[in-house]
């Protein structure tokens, strides 16, 4: 994720993998970032380390000035399938909230200060792809799967938003079955709500009873929102049309039809399209059209997103912010924490200074001084900072991780976690004695979905270092699992059913990949090398080798690939597809000579 200035300039980012364990599927599926007073929140799938080790959508809120983390809110207790609803802020009863459709088939209300949950409604029994809308009092949800308790799919709904917890079936207003938006999220204005099924038919719905106005065709496939502007719904379909059309109580007019592309080749379009400043913008899969008068106005001052200005609250704690939340530092680095009080109802009360006794560690080496700084120790350490005020206690999340060169051996673990520090692995890799072959570390068979592993073991900043691994695989079910290292965000797989190796700068862009046969056997340990030399002129050359563990290593490389779009840093990893079992071991990271 990036924050970029008006002219280009990249203020700061932040490697939402590497640094929090994110997972993307579908080529890429995420969800839109929205901007919450001095915060970006934004939703995604993580797998990281420590209270965060279960797989899971969660929901992070930065500030929006520095990239620092706020908080990471975890209020799913099951996960279906990646998605993209993206949140909307709603004031409900005086709590700052956001409403949002879940990977778990509910929609969800969290604080939007503190990302704590409010309630949660289960609706689906599938991934919630679709945003939702706010008004008085009443959230307005969509789906387009499978609904529970009956099997008539897709859902129009209006739901009381005033309560607390796991709502009953008392907390809807009204429902209607049978549309189905799976991916458009819905639009409203003072009387109706309008929203495209998958089939690109578009329809109105009215807020008080649910009813059905009326519904017109606009193509065959639909996956972009529409959006309401000045009385006029602007709507994009996959079949390349865009339309400018105006709803009534009664039907549609349709005020303009264009065609993308030509009827041989039409443009998709699959984003919403986007309204600002008197223009109408769209993007298809081929192009960015501007639809509106060619001088464009002068934008209003201080109308982009200006940083809410709260009053503070004068009620009793409930809830203590460490801030920042999240930390990665290096040996020796300092790192100052912040408390903010919160009331119940997450609303900021004041900014704290707690006495020494308030602060603690826990599973983190090292200690944090009585003003709140930490200081890194010199070893890799991974836990957090506590801080307690009146009662009730906060906490932040903190690694720490030298520089190259690292090893690691396995000989000297005592238990099946591998190291904290380390992100993506909790329950996909283990520290294991294995009969016949020692101790190593163990990425076993796995037929879930999730059996494709990332275990990313340092700063997403890493660069100029090679990375070496011995490897082994073994055979079940007449099946053999693929097993490789990352070096900056470029993966070195030896397929095992396959029997190739390939050099990956992005799995989803097959085009992208080099590859190269190679047979290797079962129960026998191979060497890889993964080295990437970044060059003056942004190409990147990126080296791979394999050779069977115990030979010399061989002089020339087996595969390699000048990357023109590099990646130009990245954190070192290792890479399973766990169809069967597979084992890691005497893994040497260090600086590369050049």
């Amino acid at each position: 994720m990036f924050a970029v200035s008006p002219d280009g300039k990249i203020l700061w980012d932040r490697s939402l993998p590497e640094e929090y364990g994110a997972v993307t599927t579908h080529g890429g599926r995420t969800a839109s970032p929205i901007i919450v007073g001095d915060k970006v929140v934004l939703n995604t799938l993580l797998l990281a380390w420590g209270d965060l080790n279960r797989p899971g959508n969660r929901y992070m809120a930065f500030d929006k000035r520095s990239g620092q983390t706020i908080w990471i809110s975890s209020p799913q207790t099951r996960h279906y399938d990646t998605n993209y609803s993206t949140p909307i802020v709603a004031d409900i009863a005086g709590v700052s909230a956001l409403i949002v459709g879940g990977t778990d088939g509910a929609y969800h209300a969290i604080k939007a200060h503190t990302g704590e949950p409010i309630w949660r409604v289960d609706v689906s029994k599938r991934a919630i792809l679709n945003g939702a809308l706010y008004h008085d009092g009443v959230a307005y949800i969509t789906h387009g799967e499978e609904n529970i308790g009956t099997t008539e799919m897709g859902m129009i709904a209006a739901l009381d938003a005033s309560g607390k917890g796991d709502l009953k079936p008392d907390a809807f207003k009204w429902k209607t079955l049978g549309f189905l938006p799976t991916y458009a999220s819905p639009v409203m204005d003072a009387e109706r709500l309008y929203t495209v099924d998958n089939g690109a038919i578009v329809a109105a719905f009215d807020l008080k009873t649910g009813g059905r106005l009326w519904h017109q065709s606009l193509g065959t496939l639909q996956k972009g929102s529409p959006v309401l502007a000045d009385g006029k719904l602007y709507v994009g379909t996959e079949n390349g049309k865009f339309y400018i059309l105006r709803p009534s109580a009664t039907g549609v007019e349709v005020l303009d039809e264009e065609l993308l592309g030509t009827a041989a080749a039409p443009e998709p379009i699959v984003a919403s399209p986007i309204v600002a400043d008197g223009r109408v913008y769209v993007t298809s899969m081929e192009a960015m059209y501007a639809i509106g008068k060619r001088v464009r106005p002068a934008a209003r001052p201080g109308d982009r997103s200006p940083v809410s200005k709260v009053t503070a609250s004068t009620a009793d704690p409930a809830h203590v912010q460490i801030f920042p939340y999240e930390s990665l530092l290096a040996p020796g680095a300092k790192q100052a924490f912040r408390v903010r009080l919160f009331d119940a109802s997450g609303n900021f009360i004041r900014e704290e200074t707690p006495d020494a006794s308030a602060w603690s560690v826990d599973q983190l080496a090292g200690a944090i001084g009585t003003d709140g700084v930490y200081v890194a120790p010199a070893s890799a350490t991974a836990g957090f900072i506590k801080a307690t005020v009146g009662g009730v206690t906060g906490q932040a999340r903190v690694r720490v991780i030298p520089p190259v060169p690292w090893t690691f051996d396995f000989e000297s673990a005592t238990a099946e976690n591998p190291p904290m520090w380390w992100t993506g692995a909790p329950g996909k890799v283990f520290q294991r004695t294995v009969e016949g072959v020692g101790k190593v570390l163990v990425r076993p068979r796995d037929d879930t979905v999730g059996r494709r592993a990332k275990v990313l073991m340092g700063p997403a900043a890493s660069k100029a270092y090679t990375i070496e691994a011995d490897v082994r695989g073994v055979e079940a079910r007449r099946q053999r699992g693929d097993i490789g290292v990352i070096n900056q965000r470029y993966v070195l797989v030896l397929f095992g059913n396959g029997q190739k190796l390939e050099l990956q700068p992005w799995q989803a862009a097959d085009e992208m990949t080099v590859r190269v046969p190679f047979k290797w056997n079962v129960n026998t340990w191979y060497r890889l090398k993964l080295r990437v030399d970044n060059r003056t002129d942004g190409t990147a050359l990126v080296r791979g080798k394999v050779w069977p563990t115990g030979e010399a290593e061989p002089a020339a490389w087996t595969i390699e690939k000048t990357d023109k779009i590099a990646h130009l840093e990245g954190s070192p990893g290792l890479y399973g597809d766990g169809i069967a079992d597979l084992y890691f071991d005497n893994i040497s990271v260090y600086p590369t000579k050049q």
